[in-house]
């Protein structure tokens, strides 16, 4: 079985983190439709809108966050959503 490709993904509220961690994908509702983002991501920085994120984790578990906005930056294979 192929090894499968993990993404870095930090999820940072101003009073502290909310995840850290390795996962396989994390969907989250950018302000022009939702999006997934997976290991090896192009670079990119986007708004986010009221909505759910979801990590896929690494273990397979799934984990959710609403959000009320935020802003994702992706570079070098690391996912940083600021809430």
């Amino acid at each position: 079985m192929a090894e499968k490709k993990l993404l870095q993904l930090t999820i940072s509220r101003v009073d502290g983190p909310v995840f850290d961690g390795e996962v396989i994908a994390v969907s989250v509702p950018g302000a022009e439709g939702d999006m997934q983002i997976l290991a090896n991501h192009s670079a990119l920085i986007s708004p986010l809108k009221k909505g759910k994120v979801t990590i896929n984790k690494a273990d397979g578990k799934n984990e959710s966050h609403i959000i009320d906005s935020g802003t994702l930056e992706i570079s070098n294979n690391h996912a940083t959503v600021l809430i």
